[in-house]
């Protein structure tokens, strides 16, 4: 083709100089129109490096234990979660605890049988855990208190776990307040000093997860949560959780998370309703936890590179077009209402 025939296609024909008007107004409009597009360039690079978030809800898949991943004491790790927590009693010692777990006790050794030795740890809490668990208002030299730290497998079924005084040490805070002695009575401590004997359950939830923890800023409603028992009875009573595990999958870009999400209803049981009611749990916490039926699908991901590059251009000659319609309509109005004017 010859260039004749090339220029005849020209689109973008372009008026000579001598017949070209520059003028500071329009340096303002092109100023004006070239921010415009920077700034939407920007925000569209932006949004697009961001992802986007779908969610959808599915439901759930059950799981099933194959026979070829059973051990050969017929337990597998397979369709199990991790269960990790880390719980603060600053009133109470360690050996007026106890931790149950679907029926399996610390007291009778059946908890550590069945999820292994290292799974529980009981122990004097340091001084930032204790300061945590009463905002400060416990001295140093008067420290004492029992952190229990747990990481067990459990099966994905509904379950309950719980922390609670045990048998021999509710015995003795309802002699104890039988006799009117709660704030009379001493034991002696470790160092064989004088210690006001202290029934208390109030305690420091540092975390407690279930599975993979969330990846996202959602705060987790089982994690940094002081629960202050403040009753005529010394703060004895039961606080009770109910959990609700939902499976999310998260998929971020390249990479796939298996993780759960919790939801949590709680309320404080007093003495009098433990007795009253004959509720079979001791004063301390109980969780119990389910898992739903419905599972969320949170999926980030970014628009089709020639979508984004689409709306990059889109931007650039959009903006200008835009301005060039506003800015001639504006210069032919002012222009005809010159005339009628004159």
């Amino acid at each position: 083709m010859s260039g004749g025939g090339l220029r005849r296609l020209d689109a973008f024909a372009k008026p000579r100089n001598d017949v070209r008007t520059k003028s500071a107004l329009g340096g303002i409009i092109t100023l004006v129109a070239a921010s415009t597009a920077a700034l939407l360039f920007c925000s569209e690079i932006f949004m697009y490096l961001r992802g986007v978030t779908r969610h959808s809800l599915h439901l759930s898949e059950s799981t099933a234990i194959p026979l070829y991943e059973l051990d050969h004491k017929g337990r597998s790790n397979y369709g199990k979660i991790p269960l990790t927590f880390m719980i603060t009693f600053p009133h109470l010692t360690c050996r007026q605890l106890d931790i149950s777990l679907d029926d399996a006790s610390h007291s009778t050794g059946l908890l550590e049988k069945t999820y292994g030795k290292q799974s529980l740890t009981l122990r004097t809490p340091s001084f930032s855990e204790l300061n945590k668990a009463t905002d400060g208002a416990t001295p140093a030299a008067t420290r004492h208190g029992c952190t229990l730290s747990g990481d067990m497998k459990i099966p994905i079924v509904a379950g309950d776990f719980s922390i609670t005084i045990t048998r021999r040490t509710w015995a003795e805070a309802t002699s104890t307040l039988l006799l009117g002695l709660l704030d009379d009575r001493q034991i002696p401590n470790a160092d064989q000093q004088p210690q006001k004997l202290d029934f208390n359950v109030s305690h420091y939830i540092h975390y407690i997860r279930f599975g993979t923890p969330f990846p996202l800023a959602a705060a987790n409603p089982l994690e940094h949560r002081r629960i202050v028992i403040n009753n005529k009875m010394g703060g004895i009573a039961l606080q009770q959780m109910h959990v609700k595990l939902i499976p999310t999958m998260y998929q971020r870009f390249l990479t796939t998370q298996q993780t759960y999400q919790l939801s949590v209803v709680d309320h404080t049981v007093q003495p009098e309703t433990l007795v009253a009611k004959g509720v079979p749990l001791l004063p301390g916490i109980s969780v119990s936890y389910d898992f739903t039926p419905l599972a969320v699908h949170h999926i980030e991901s970014r628009d089709n590179i020639f979508v984004f590059l689409g709306s990059l251009m889109s931007i650039v000659g959009g903006t200008f077009v835009t301005v060039g319609l506003v800015t001639g309509l504006l210069v032919h109005s002012a222009a005809a209402v010159a005339k009628k004017l004159d």
